[in-house]
């Protein structure tokens, strides 16, 4: 009846397709596709479809305060992205995944398959927005389940 949130994993809430961009990509064209697709972050795949970077907007910002825009456009996304990427594989649980984000200082991994292909991405935001739908799964079982197990010992 109830879904158990010890076992929620990392393929449960992981986001995909991602949006991808290559390591020659320029800035620019980065910046333009995190505003098509509203995303706040772009992971740097090489020819295998492997992640190899991450860029964010605060990346970019970051860069657009070192130097100047026009220079900025035309730079391209290996020079700017963040690397080593962090990953973690689909059938690690979510605490897990969590753990990692905290222990590293980072909002985002790249969820691989066992090639070290990309095939989603879990963010900070994806498993926050979890926590409220465990805490509402977990505010049920209080009202209704442990009520129903309490009626029953009461019987014997």
């Amino acid at each position: 009846m109830y879904a158990d949130t010890r076992s929620l994993l990392v393929n449960d809430i992981m986001s995909f397709p991602v949006i991808t961009g290559s390591e020659d990509e320029s800035i620019k064209s980065i910046a333009l596709k995190m505003k098509k697709h509203e995303v706040g972050g772009i992971v740097i795949t090489d020819k295998e479809n492997r992640p190899v970077g991450v860029i964010t907007e605060r990346d970019i910002v970051r860069r657009l305060l070192a130097g100047s825009k026009h220079t900025l456009f035309f730079t391209k996304a290996k020079h700017v992205m963040t690397k080593p990427v962090l990953t973690i594989t689909k059938d690690k649980k979510l605490e897990d995944a969590a753990r990692y984000m905290a222990d590293n200082k980072v909002k985002r991994l790249c969820v691989v398959d066992e090639n070290k292909k990309l095939i989603g991405i879990i963010t900070e935001e994806d498993i926050t927005k979890n926590a409220s739908y465990l805490i509402d799964i977990l505010n049920e079982m209080i009202s209704t389940g442990y009520a129903n197990a309490a009626s029953e010992s009461e019987k014997e």
